[in-house]
């Protein structure tokens, strides 16, 4: 079940944080661009307004100019300030070449009329008069058509730049239609995808559990016989012993029916997990009567136990029998990898946070790194012999409870594992 809810957890959120990312990127990427975009067309344009409003002050001015009365003249120099201002604003705002030069020419020719008009002050009446006009006709035959040329420029760009930003909103507008386009096949491709994986993987899951079905029942069906062998097999070789004869056959015959059905049992434990029947516990019992089991093979293969029970009762709410089945696998899996001695340390450690934890300590090779993941898979062991369950079945023990089993290697060498439960209330 948890490989299960792993695989699920996987194809599903593996490729749907994928497309999330990807879509996401896809609309920052595209807003980006979009409101570049956007921005430089509105500066352009703002910036093709501010010309074109210069050069029609600059028309206006030079008409008023024009039209100024000769008993008048003396209005003449501030409209004179004027227009230099408004060509000094427009000479600053010009950011392309043939405005620039458009700017340049209409101030050349404003320069030359200034020379003219401010020549006249020297002179005579009837010749001030002739001087007059002469500026007057430059005014009207140069400076005014290159304000005219310089303002028909500047409403080009305004018309070109209203025609880039028309074009940008198009763009926005497609835009947007193709991020949800993008986003709603995206789904529909991603919808699809995980829904032909679930429904491959439900279909595997229900072909399991059917042939763990199937496989529990003939493992009850073997193990009955088996009982009935063993103790036939039993009683037979206590008569034998009683007879004076060798009893070697039948006890190996015992001990391999022995094996069979402990084989046997915990794939039953795996298939059809019993519910746990919680009591209050005293933990270092437990691990005492663990001991007690796994002592004559421990001792067989010199390896030294270690437990220091606490100084004061540690207590939980839990199946007594399932938490010494789960410490007995640790222990006889901690004997497996130390088959020419070592320490097998036990060490039980009073509540704290509400939590208490058990530890099973080794000095073996350790777990290789490749297999710390993999642990808990059904079926995965690295024992030429072994099934792949025990810890699967000891995962869920503690699961069960309310816990949780870890692995761990030591710094100093060999496994450590951690099981880690819901503590007791202390009474009174």
């Amino acid at each position: 079940m948890i490989i299960l809810t792993r695989i699920l957890l996987f194809r599903i959120a593996g490729p749907t944080i994928f497309m999330s990312v990807l879509f996401l990127g896809s609309c920052i990427t595209a807003a980006i661009y979009l409101h570049h975009q956007q921005s430089t067309s509105l500066r352009i344009l703002d910036e093709d307004l501010q010309s074109r409003q210069y050069g029609a002050d600059l028309l206006r001015e030079l008409h008023d100019l024009i039209a100024l009365p000769r008993d008048r003249r003396q209005e003449a120099a501030p409209l004179h300030k004027k227009i230099q201002g408004l060509l000094a604003r427009a000479k600053q705002a010009a950011d392309k070449r043939e405005e620039a030069r458009l700017v340049a020419r209409l101030e050349a020719s404003f320069d030359r009329y200034l020379e003219r008009w401010q020549a006249e002050a020297s002179l005579d009446s009837s010749s001030s008069e002739n001087a007059d006009k002469s500026a007057l006709g430059l005014l009207e035959a140069e400076t005014v058509p290159a304000a005219r040329a310089l303002e028909h420029f500047n409403a080009g760009e305004i018309g070109r730049a209203e025609v880039t930003l028309d074009r940008t909103v198009t763009w926005m507008a497609w835009g947007f239609v193709g991020v949800g386009t993008f986003g709603s096949l995206a789904g529909l491709l991603l919808g699809y995808g995980v829904a032909r994986g679930l429904g491959r993987t439900v279909l595997r899951a229900e072909s399991l559990a059917e042939v763990g079905e199937i496989a529990a029942g003939m493992a009850h069906e073997l193990r009955n016989p088996l009982t009935a062998i063993k103790m036939l097999v039993q009683m037979n070789r206590e008569e034998t012993e009683a007879q004076g004869l060798p009893a070697e056959d039948l006890q190996v015959i015992e001990q391999e029916i022995l094996r069979m059905e402990a084989r046997l049992n915990v794939f039953i434990d795996f298939a059809r997990p019993p519910k746990p029947e919680r009591r209050r516990v005293n933990l270092a019992a437990v691990v005492d009567q663990t001991l007690a089991l796994v002592g004559g093979r421990a001792r067989k293969q010199r390896v030294t136990v270690k437990f220091t029970p606490p100084s004061t009762p540690v207590e939980v709410e839990a199946d007594g029998e399932q938490v010494r089945q789960l410490l007995v696998n640790l222990a006889l899996n901690a004997l497996d990898v130390m088959p020419r001695g070592g320490i097998l340390e036990i060490d039980l450690r009073p509540p704290a946070n509400e939590i208490v934890e058990l530890a099973v300590l080794d000095t073996g090779p350790g777990i290789p790194p490749r297999h710390l993941s993999r642990l808990y898979e059904p079926f995965f062991t690295s024992k030429e012999m072994g099934l792949g369950l025990g810890l699967v079945v000891s995962q869920r023990i503690a699961q069960d409870h309310g816990g949780e089993l870890r692995a761990t290697n030591r710094p100093q060498g060999g496994a450590c594992f951690v099981l880690r439960l819901p503590a007791t209330p202390s009474v009174g």
